[in-house]
């Protein structure tokens, strides 16, 4: 089933080459794969714009223009630049048309990787969760989660808003083996997740140091980890 999704895609991309397989943006690959290899990334759905205005979106990317390249477990690749992540449903989407979307699934992915940014499937509370990943070892996985929550309109004029509103949180988890838990970003907490090693400790002070890096931003975070751990 595997060698007639890539014929389809094949046939209607031409663009699949060595480790960089693609679907690269193109609708019908999309549609023809979905149903080829029976859900086996994912399926097409049409909907319809709500009737009553909400402001904000359950999409976290403003521009669905975004690269991507997706991992599967089997570490073959496909590129596409035309995805979103629906934070509401936990799932990636491919804009096919203004009435359509294609919907992927994690049941032969392993990742997706969008602007240069890795997102991962992880079961937690009971359903299976988008995180985008901000540092993974062989001991620990630093993770962000996201939520949108809908705060409702009012008709009341001392309120002043008369539309609902869509707004996107985001908090940090750290994962060890299958446990995933909140986690606040620190220099102490982060210190105690590379057991608190003199030389690795030095080395992130020195290095957040050198190049003014906060201890609470994420980005930050991952340069300092990266630097002492996966350069030692």
């Amino acid at each position: 089933m595997r060698y007639l999704l890539l014929l389809i895609i094949t046939l209607f991309t031409g663009v699949i080459t060595g480790q960089n397989e693609g679907f690269r943006n193109n609708a019908d690959a999309l549609v023809l794969a979905a149903n080829a290899t029976q859900g086996s990334f994912g399926a097409t759905a049409h909907f319809t714009n709500p009737k009553r205005t909400t402001d904000g979106s359950v999409y976290l990317f403003k521009k669905w223009k975004n690269y991507a390249m997706i991992v599967t477990i089997n570490d073959e690749k496909f590129s596409l630049n035309n995805i979103n992540l629906n934070i509401e449903k936990n799932v990636f989407v491919s804009k096919i048309s203004e009435d359509s979307i294609f919907t992927f699934n994690f049941n032969n992915i392993d990742k997706f990787i969008v602007n240069n940014r890795k997102f991962k499937s992880f079961y937690h509370i009971n359903e299976n969760r988008v995180f985008e990943v901000i540092y993974e070892s062989d001991d620990f996985t630093i993770m962000k989660g996201y939520r949108v929550s809908l705060i409702e309109g009012s008709a009341n004029p001392m309120i002043n808003r008369k539309n609902n509103k869509l707004v996107q949180k985001s908090s940090i988890y750290v994962m060890k083996g299958n446990d995933i838990n909140s986690f606040k970003l620190s220099k102490k907490r982060i210190l105690a997740l590379i057991g608190n090693d003199a030389e690795r400790v030095n080395k992130i002070e020195q290095f957040a140091s050198e190049n003014r890096l906060s201890y609470k931003d994420p980005i930050d975070v991952r340069s300092m980890l990266e630097h002492c751990c996966l350069n030692n």
